[in-house]
């Protein structure tokens, strides 16, 4: 157990240095949103412009313009979660940190190293998979604290129940859970980090764009359920409160799945010399 405790805190303390930068970019950029929408004044001229958004707007974002309107601040705000950027921030982060401790491991060669100490190879990636569960807390909760700073800094018009970014920082991390299992069975079955990070990289693609292009091309729709973006909506969390049960178990099951397939890859597997 010490020898497990001690695994991860290395991990930890040896990539603080990146693990810090993306987390202030991920805080950083939730800060800005309530500062970007008190720029605009009164929430009713961002109702007036929505009138003229295209609709593959509202699928890039995962929302639709009556609920924007029904929402007031909290939808507006919820942008930032559903927003390109802070899924690319927040995705970065894990996968990152996935592809680095085992495929970046395997490719320096340390990983040798790291079993030479009394910690069997499950230990060793139990040690990774502890190490991925507080990236992953700190990636969720990092967001709404920024967003938070920022409603504090600036003041925009409206109101939101700040209480309610507790579930909001729970259907990030369902999300970047999802992705780090994926992540994590990708690093366990990679030699290189480059490809576990382009293996990754390349389902998630394909994922957001099942996800976005059925909100706009009825053909695909039937596949949207097929995506981990389908089960994330910080919206409803944000302005309601609550999170659908259904999305809580998917993403808690697709990050699982992936995470216990990585063991099984992992410890089956011929490690590089």
């Amino acid at each position: 157990m010490r020898a497990l405790l001690t695994s991860w805190l290395w991990l930890l303390r040896r990539g603080r240095s990146g693990l810090i930068a993306l987390l202030l970019g991920v805080a950083l950029f939730e800060l800005i949103q309530p500062v970007a929408i008190a720029s605009l004044g009164n929430l009713t001229r961002l109702d007036a412009l929505l009138t003229l958004v295209p609709k593959s707007f509202y699928a890039l974002m995962n929302v639709t313009p009556d609920f924007l309107q029904a929402a007031g601040l909290a939808g507006y705000l919820a942008l930032g979660f559903t927003h390109p950027v802070y899924h690319l921030l927040s995705s970065a982060t894990v996968i990152w940190f996935a592809g680095r401790v085992l495929a970046g491991e395997m490719e320096r060669g340390t990983i040798q190293l790291a079993l030479s100490r009394p910690v069997s190879r499950p230990g060793l990636y139990l040690a990774r998979v502890l190490g991925l569960l507080a990236v992953t807390l700190a990636v969720a909760v990092v967001g709404p604290l920024g967003m938070i700073a920022g409603i504090l800094l600036a003041n925009p018009d409206g109101s939101v129940v700040f209480a309610r970014f507790l579930p909001t920082a729970l259907a990030s991390a369902l999300l970047i859970w999802a992705v780090g299992g994926i992540a994590l069975l990708s690093s366990a079955a990679a030699d290189r980090m480059g490809q576990a990070v382009g293996w990754v990289i390349a389902a998630l693609v394909v994922s957001y764009v099942i996800d976005y292009f059925a909100a706009i091309w009825p053909a695909l729709q039937p596949l949207e359920p097929l995506s981990i973006f389908d089960y994330y909506d910080p919206g409803v969390a944000l302005s309601a409160g609550t999170l659908p049960s259904a999305n809580i178990v998917v993403l808690a099951t697709v990050g699982l799945i992936g995470t216990l397939a990585g063991l099984l890859v992992f410890t089956r597997r011929d490690l590089p010399v």
